[in-house]
């Protein structure tokens, strides 16, 4: 097990593009078989359905595993990233991803640029990168609909407490997508495919848009949730399945704490052993022997100090260079620039945060394939800017008109934000 994470740590770390000048502890996304893109073909190819989107995982990590299996289940922990999971395995003692994982592979993948959950959601939904699909970012500039958006909540990214807000005024997530989706082609094919996620979330845009032809099972919580899953797979015995569960405490924590507080700890904690009691020990012999899991995550998160350096209220030249404010993330930050504004924008950054960012020419980037291979929606090149700024160390930047009070961030391409686990276990084992 050490030598196969040794060798993916190995292969992502000499995974350069001499387009994508890197440093420091910045990593590209593996988008050629160690990342999120490539899980949806690996889910297809373990229930012996049709191809789907990119290939699946590196043989190294596949092979291992056999198969074909009836059932995948799989698990999504937002912000669990590769570095918090090692380091709960060897401090929490018993904990179940410890003893599941000599029973199975476990090693480092990389997830998507940005590293943020609508992004990677809607790459394990669609095979596709983010380039392709078109959805880039937590705000994004959409050009169509003439609106900086929130994609997670579909409303305008400056409206407050608006959920939705998008859909009232005629927008929808379906024609925004505009691609084939994971769980019509397993529908298609004779796997029924199904969702447990919060019910809080369970019909948020974002969820509405990623999941047609999805059977969603909204749970109230984490006992809820483990104890239903094990009755729902319990009664489908010999049945094909797909079943993605989608657990968010974990980035809830992180975003306002930080990964590193004993509160994200004991929270996983939590929920890992009510994972254990309600679904795993519950599971029926014969299910068990048809079904295999798989934990991972959309991406990791960084410790980030609230610091009014990086807020561009205070930073007004700055701003004036601007036609509009940024979208996407604090970390991986797209500038809309004014015209032959765009060098005065690079040197503002280079010298008032020097060796804080990477400024990269956005188009260049996309080009390179820094948001993804496999083709370019027509819609990307002006949704991601003029220059992207990617953080380095504990930077970012802030420019909502509301208090900072967050100590975890993501979206960037540090290794602690872009490792994220992949943890596939045979349950018959």
């Amino acid at each position: 097990m050490s030598d196969l994470i040794a060798k993916t740590l190995d292969r992502i770390d000499q995974n350069h593009n001499p387009e994508l000048p890197l440093d420091g502890d910045l990593i590209l996304p593996f988008y050629d078989g160690l990342s999120l893109v490539n899980l949806p073909g690996t889910v297809a190819r373990l229930l012996d359905a049709p191809a789907f989107g990119q290939p699946p995982l590196d043989e190294s990590l596949l092979k291992p595993l056999g198969g074909p299996y009836k059932k995948v289940v799989f698990l999504l922990v937002d912000a669990l990233g590769y570095t918090l999971l090692t380091r709960l395995m060897a401090s929490v003692p018993g904990l179940v991803w410890t003893e599941l994982r000599e029973k199975g592979v476990f090693a480092p993948i990389t997830s998507v640029c940005p590293s943020t959950t609508a992004s990677a959601l809607t790459t394990l939904w669609t095979g596709t990168a983010p380039a392709c699909h078109g959805i880039i970012g937590y705000e994004m500039w959409a050009k169509e609909y003439g609106v900086v958006m929130n994609n997670i909540l579909h409303s305008p990214a400056m409206a407050r407490g608006d959920v939705g807000g998008l859909t009232r005024m005629g927008f929808s997530p379906h024609d925004l997508l505009n691609c084939p989706l994971f769980g019509t082609h397993l529908l298609e094919n004779g796997i029924r495919p199904t969702a447990f996620i919060h019910y809080s979330i369970a019909h948020s845009g974002l969820s509405v848009m990623q999941m047609e032809d999805v059977d969603l099972n909204p749970y109230v919580d984490e006992a809820d949730l483990s104890i239903t899953l094990a009755d729902f797979l319990n009664g489908r015995a010999g049945e094909r399945d797909y079943v993605y569960v989608y657990y968010s405490d974990v980035d809830t924590l992180m975003h306002r704490f930080s990964a590193d507080d004993e509160r994200v700890d004991l929270q996983f904690t939590a929920f890992s052993d009510l994972f254990r009691k309600g679904f795993l020990d519950r599971l029926s012999p014969e299910v068990a022997e048809e079904t295999i899991l798989i934990l991972a995550a959309d991406h990791g998160s960084k410790l980030t100090e609230i610091d009014p350096r990086y807020d561009l209220a205070n930073h007004p030249e700055l701003k004036s260079y601007l036609v509009m404010q940024p979208t996407c993330e604090h970390r991986l930050t797209f500038f809309y620039t004014k015209p032959g504004m765009a060098d005065a924008v690079r040197a503002y950054i280079e010298r008032t945060w020097p060796g804080e960012f990477l400024v990269l020419e956005s188009q260049a980037a996309l080009e390179a394939g820094l948001f993804g291979e496999g083709g370019i929606k027509e819609q990307a090149p002006d949704r991601v800017g003029d220059l992207i700024a990617v953080a380095r160390g504990g930077a970012y930047f802030w420019w909502a008109p509301t208090p900072n009070h967050m100590l975890g961030r993501h979206g960037g391409l540090s290794r602690e934000e872009m490792l994220v686990p992949f943890l596939a276990v045979p349950l018959g084992r």
